[in-house]
């Protein structure tokens, strides 16, 4: 079975210390249609969620200065949310859009469905993980009380030494899409059939593991076209003491992403946006292949066949990374055994449902046409085929669905595997772990359905909101 690289931030503030720093909600159709489709509970709708969104939010973005920031930002909170002056490309990005007919726009505003250069969590240029922005291997232990199981602390291996921290009100868990899913089925609360194969003893029978989503990304380029980011031409000394005394340039900025855009297929049901592509303007340098070998585990020898001989010349080119924002296929993450150092088994099921090729491909089709007719970009796409898909008719909707398959690779935005209504209440006891006393699940995990974002705002929305419930319970 093909496998795809993936991780998470193991670190003091999680994967915001390792991310893209993109600040970017979702479509809050998500949230207003999901709570009546799904029975997510009332609170789970956009109006109610909205402040939450605000509260952690010190905006400085690129739509800071709008009639209508305050309505969708918030100013104050101990995260800022930045613009970088460093994204080349973008300008041209943007008047293309606007000659297809799109809108720029705020896409954490009124309508998603916008061009929009990008917001970052940074401050004065520098990564603002949750761990900068808030503070500067565990097992869940049950008792039953009244017939009904309670979560009374926490057994975990510190310094190879075995240690348990008892609750005196809760234990909340918060470890993210893999390991809260993992301690729960560890501690006996997952699907019944897999912890028993395990020798698991059952506390509770629930999904857990099930529902996993993530964002699939697929490469859409190269376009010879300058300007584009060279480390090795572009990051000097003078960039260093540009960026260290003004917080701005080259070496604040996402990489080399440089805008982005958020758009709907004909197979997106409901019909709103169920695309985002981001614009890279990085060119094809000699060890770029070895570079997005370890950012994306893409095949070094495939990029070194594609590429060359572009990238041993240093050429400037823009590429497309076109994210499936809503994916219909869903994956699940199981126990590989009842060990606790053991990872678990992760299964995405990527591009299992039909529907999501015909998204990609509806999408590709869209940004090569983007940078091949508008007279802003005017740039073919890259005449040598994907190795692998050279038996496809060059250009095709056949070559490009094997560029699909062969060439797409995670966002490292996974939710879903304690889903809201299915594992955690998602009514008047919201987060609470169902049929358990004393448990709470706040991170990612909860996330019902992808928000066609990346996920660190929601995830941030979320620990806003079980704050609050939490603090409201004490």
């Amino acid at each position: 079975m093909p496998k795809v690289m993936t991780t998470r931030g193991k670190m003091l503030g999680g994967s915001t210390a390792t991310n893209f720093m993109m600040y970017v909600r979702g479509n809050k159709r998500i949230l207003t249609d999901g709570h009546r489709r799904f029975r997510w509970g009332s609170q789970w709708n956009y109006e109610n969620l909205l402040p939450y969104f605000k509260k952690s939010e010190d905006y400085n973005g690129a739509w800071a200065n709008e009639p209508h920031a305050l309505k969708y930002h918030g100013k104050g909170g101990l995260r800022n949310v930045a613009k970088c002056d460093y994204h080349p490309g973008a300008e041209e990005l943007f008047a293309a859009a606007l000659e297809k007919g799109y809108s720029l726009g705020d896409y954490n505003g009124a309508n998603q469905e916008v061009f929009s250069p990008i917001d970052l969590t940074t401050q004065d240029g520098w990564r603002e993980n949750t761990y900068r922005a808030y503070y500067k291997d565990t097992e869940s232990r049950f008792q039953t009380v009244s017939g009904k199981p309670k979560a009374v602390g926490v057994i975990y291996k510190r310094q190879g030494l075995t240690r348990t921290s008892t609750a005196r009100k809760e234990v909340i868990l918060s470890a993210g899409t893999f390991e809260s899913a993992k301690i729960l089925m560890l501690s006996g609360v997952g699907p019944a059939e897999h912890l028993r194969s395990l020798n698991i003893s059952v506390v509770k029978d629930l999904p857990v593991g099930a529902n996993l989503q993530d964002h699939l990304v697929t490469l859409v380029g190269p376009f010879l076209k300058a300007p584009a980011v060279n480390p090795n031409r572009d990051v000097t000394a003078q960039a260093a003491y540009h960026y260290l005394s003004t917080g701005n340039g080259i070496l604040a900025a996402s990489d080399a992403l440089a805008g982005q855009g958020f758009f709907k297929s004909p197979v997106a049901k409901p019909d709103y946006a169920d695309l985002q592509v981001i614009h890279g303007a990085f060119a094809l340098y000699p060890h770029l292949p070895e570079d997005m070998n370890k950012m994306f585990g893409v095949r070094v020898d495939i990029l070194k066949k594609w590429f060359d001989p572009y990238h041993k010349n240093d050429t400037d080119a823009r590429f497309g990374l076109l994210v499936l924002g809503r994916p219909k296929s869903l994956g699940n993450l199981t126990l590989a055994s009842r060990n606790p150092d053991d990872n678990p088994i992760m299964d995405p099921q990527f591009l299992t449902h039909p529907d999501d090729v015909e998204a990609m491909l509806y999408g590709f089709k869209k940004f090569v046409d983007l940078y091949e007719n508008t007279t802003a970009l005017n740039t073919p796409l890259f005449h040598k085929p994907v190795p692998g898909c050279e038996a496809k008719m060059f250009k095709s909707d056949d070559y490009y669905r094997c560029v699909i398959r062969m060439f797409s690779f995670t966002l490292y935005h996974h939710v879903g595997t304690c889903a809201l209504g299915k594992v955690v209440d998602g009514n008047l006891k919201w987060s609470r772990v169902l049929g358990i006393d004393g448990l709470r699940v706040i991170d990612a995990s909860v996330i019902p359905r992808e928000p066609n974002a990346n996920t660190q705002a929601a995830t941030i929305m979320i620990a806003e909101k079980g704050s609050d419930l939490i603090i409201a319970d004490m």
